[in-house]
């Protein structure tokens, strides 16, 4: 009762700021800026908790948040309903988790969620890429961003995607790198409105040229991490100066060494130089007069950075060697100052060697902290689109216990289709196949109501020819699959007589979109790519399907937890919904439990898509947290002492 008292207290100070009517929350930093936030890792963070078991519960989430980045505030909530759900029927349940993972909930996600979901993967149309990319992002955004600001960033967010990755197959690569060096590749306006962001070719070096030659066409660059002045001495030797001759003599060494060290990079067609430490005046002297651009004080992420686009490396002082041929150089086709707000930046556009092409993103803002929290959401919906990329395999023994129990439906029929593209109306059909020991050979197409001995066969030997059409623009995925021809379920209870029912299952009516229905799950769970439209349709769907086949086994353990899971999945749902009209929620799910009763199309309610991969890992990481909560079986406070303070501490140091 004391981790559910803890849940429902840390689930109440994140539910208001759930959904995309979710409130913003006023946070005071140390330095008495006060922030306005709607991220639920910001949120957690900021908590004072003292209960350790509360921490661990704020540290799961936010370790799942920084794993997928997305789902803080609804692990949270999630996580508050099982512990709820749990302290109502008592404990011993903890094993009982796991059994559920494996028995119940892989069953319902592989036997019945998945043929609702659809597919977002690129490698279409590079106007639907982008519709796909955009309709998440959006959906995304909109937990963390006002309704204003979500659009036009997700619009820009996606426009930024496209142009770093133009060929659809290095979308993935481009995405990891992203979300790696975001910092890096966006630069900060303040005192403009959010309008004024742009995607910018080329990168954004935050440094102003130390010296600035302009340079037409394609030019070189070279990296150096060094000082470019001679020493008199190698280090840890002493170099002994007997007279004010010899040392005005070891100066003007230097000085000629130096200036042959210029003319050698112009000889190589050097025009900048980028360097990481701060460089001598007569480098700088020199490098001016041979006309070579200079930008120094490079960070060592900057330099990573160049060094990971262009492919070379810094290179080292040249010593003696001053005749041969500098091989470490990157290739830029411009090279210019920039000038953001009141500063001065270097505008580069190097050539890239990898599969990222270098774009860099202004972010303009009215204040520094607007701008810190549209960065930090665009770099976690970064790292949240590299999840889509994933897929979630069966397990072995479930591949196994499905080929020995699972009846083979004879004649199933599925039609998969996709949701109309913005642009085109034509509807194209992608392959479904199930997970099965069948031979895979392709099946004619059936005329509906084939012959089905169960439900839970459905998915087995079911594949589809092409087919064309619009079909008032409703997204499809028919299984056509029934027992006795006619019956229809009369009843709102869940998996209550669905092995009759004419399962033609339309999981959405959708008018306007860019994604298709997912294809070919043989050996996933889920299928990379999966995605469902935002606003509950995953948590209904899943309550759906693990009600129904949690059925089998009546009265057990398992089955509680099955009972316990589906209710906690829609208390999500029900924090969205609780923002809008009265009982909007109630209308919402009888309304998509009617549509599977009658295998109609899902009620839309908006646009906006999300990663199934992200969802369904989600519900695994709260398994997974409560399980480890219910195995605590004793906290031992442990007090530090307190340490001597000393006559010459300061107040900071306390």
């Amino acid at each position: 009762s004391r981790l559910a008292l803890e849940a429902a207290a840390l689930a109440g100070a994140v539910r208001g700021a759930l959904g995309p009517r979710g409130g913003r929350v006023l946070l005071v930093r140390a330095t008495g800026e006060a922030v306005l936030t709607r991220d639920g890792r910001r949120l957690l963070e900021a908590l004072s908790l003292e209960p350790p078991t509360a921490r661990m519960m704020a540290a799961c989430a936010c370790s799942y948040r920084a794993a997928t980045g997305d789902g803080a505030k609804t692990f949270v909530v999630l996580l508050a309903g099982v512990l709820g759900g749990l302290c109502a029927v008592g404990s011993g349940l903890r094993r009982a988790l796991q059994a559920f993972e494996v028995q119940v909930l892989e069953r319902a996600v592989a036997l019945g969620l998945r043929r609702h979901l659809l597919t977002a993967l690129p490698g279409r149309e590079a106007e639907a890429e982008a519709a796909a990319l955009e309709a998440l992002l959006e959906a995304y955004l909109a937990g963390r961003l006002g309704p204003g600001e979500r659009r036009f960033l997700a619009r820009l967010s996606s426009e930024y995607c496209c142009r770093c990755a133009p060929a659809a197959a290095t979308l993935p690569q481009v995405l990891r790198l992203l979300g790696r060096r975001f910092a890096e590749l966006h630069a900060a306006v303040v005192g403009l409105p959010v309008a004024s962001s742009r995607v910018l070719p080329g990168l954004v070096l935050r440094r102003d040229f130390t010296t600035y030659s302009p340079a037409g066409g394609e030019l070189r660059a070279v990296l150096v991490t060094e000082a470019l002045r001679p020493a008199l001495s190698a280090p840890s030797v002493e170099f002994v100066v007997g007279s004010e001759g010899q040392y005005q003599a070891s100066l003007q060494w230097i000085t000629r060494r130096t200036e042959a060290l210029m003319k050698h990079l112009q000889n190589n067609s050097i025009k900048l130089l980028l360097s990481s430490v701060k460089q001598e005046e007569v480098v700088i002297y020199y490098a001016k007069l041979y006309d070579i651009s200079v930008v120094e004080c490079l960070s060592s992420e900057e330099v990573a950075l160049i060094c990971e686009i262009t492919g070379v490396s810094p290179c080292a002082p040249f010593g003696d060697n001053m005749h041969g041929e500098i091989s470490e150089t990157a290739v830029a086709t411009f090279c210019q100052p920039l000038l953001l707000g009141s500063k001065r930046c270097a505008h580069i556009g190097f050539t890239s060697v990898c599969a990222f092409q270098p774009h860099c993103l202004i972010l303009c803002g009215p204040v520094d902290s607007v701008n810190e929290q549209h960065a930090a959401a665009l770099q976690e919906a970064f790292i949240m689109l590299q999840q889509l990329f994933k897929a979630v395999e069966q397990r072995e023994e479930y591949k196994a216990d499905e080929s020995q129990n699972l009846q083979v439906c004879d004649n199933p029929v599925c039609v998969q289709t996709d949701l109309e593209i913005p642009s085109n109306a034509i509807l194209h059909i992608k392959e479904f196949s199930g997970t099965t020991e069948g031979d895979g050979s392709s099946r004619g197409v059936q005329k509906p109501h084939a012959k089905c001995e169960h439900l839970n066969a459905m998915h087995e030997n079911c594949k589809s020819d092409s087919l064309v059409g619009s079909q008032k623009h409703h997204c499809t995925v028919a299984l056509a699959c029934s027992g006795k021809a006619g019956t229809a379920c009369e009843s709102l209870d869940v998996g209550k007589d669905l092995e009759k029912t004419c399962c033609n299952i339309v999981p959405l009516k959708h008018g306007k979109s860019c994604v298709s229905t997912a294809q070919n799950y043989s050996g996933s769970l889920i299928k990379a790519g999966s995605v469902l439209p935002v606003g509950g349709y995953f948590e209904v769907l899943l309550h759906y399907y693990i009600q129904y086949y949690a059925k089998q086994f009546q009265q057990s353990e398992v089955a509680v937890v099955s009972n316990i899971v589906a209710d906690a999945l829609l208390s999500i749902p029900k924090s969205l919904y609780g923002t809008t009209e009265r009982n909007s929620f109630n209308k919402f799910y009888l309304r998509a439990i009617n549509a599977l009763r009658k295998n109609e199309p899902l009620p839309m309610n908006g646009k906006g898509l999300e990663s199934v991969y992200c969802k369904y890992h989600l519900v695994i990481a709260v398994l997974h947290c409560v399980t480890e909560l219910l195995s605590i079986d004793l906290i031992i406070g442990v007090k530090r002492p307190l340490q001597k303070a000393e006559d010459y501490d300061s107040e900071n140091d306390f």
